[in-house]
């Protein structure tokens, strides 16, 4: 509302403003997740090296433990946290499911318009938005750094989670939309810039 009020008099672009300061706010921690994942991928090798070393013994073995231990020690040797991408995203997800559930409730969203959408309350009428969700989407995922994770997997996460959420947005409201979208393509900019870092460079020449 105070930014309708004093900065834009549309409340599209006031949800596409508003998405860009939540997200600046919570660049910080953005910034450390991704940083944690890309020092889990570029030890996957390593880790995978590992396991391969301990997968003829059962999982009830002893001689599994050796595993466990060595790889706390690559873990500690090379300053990595197999949970350190995890805990910024749940100090970010408060923020965004209260974001969401707002843009729900919002009775001033009712037939407003912004540009082809006439009412940000109401499913967008040409589905632009849900197809965009889907492409930024996928655009992330495939930026986005999946330590340890199998190829076949990843290849399936990477398709079936974009369509998934286009197809969940499909009937939502628009205003919805615009935040999904805007936040995606944030998203993808801020990977993109950090692939550009020195730490980015490194893991991707690894």
């Amino acid at each position: 509302k105070w930014t309708h009020e004093h900065w834009v008099k549309n409340w599209g672009w006031c949800i596409m403003i508003l998405t860009v300061i939540i997200n600046l706010v919570l660049l910080p921690l953005r910034i450390s997740s991704m940083k944690s994942a890309m020092k889990m991928q570029k030890l996957a090798p390593q880790i995978k090296s590992i396991q391969e070393k301990y997968k003829k013994y059962s999982f009830n073995d002893p001689r599994r433990a050796e595993m466990n231990q060595e790889v706390t020690a690559l873990y500690k040797k090379e300053g990595a946290n197999p949970v350190g991408g995890c805990f910024p995203m749940l100090l970010q997800f408060p923020f965004l499911v209260a974001f969401y559930a707002m843009l729900t409730a919002a009775i001033e969203l009712r037939h407003a318009p912004w540009l082809w959408v006439h009412d940000l309350s109401a499913a967008d009428p040409y589905h632009i938005l849900p197809i965009a969700l889907i492409v930024t989407m996928f655009l992330v995922q495939k930026a986005t750094p999946t330590a340890g994770m199998d190829p076949m997997q990843q290849k399936m996460m990477n398709v079936m989670m974009p369509v998934m959420l286009g197809f969940i947005s499909w009937s939502l409201a628009a205003g919805l939309g615009v935040y999904w979208v805007a936040s995606n393509i944030l998203a993808l900019a801020q990977q993109l810039v950090l692939y550009q870092t020195k730490f980015g460079r490194e893991m991707k020449a690894q």
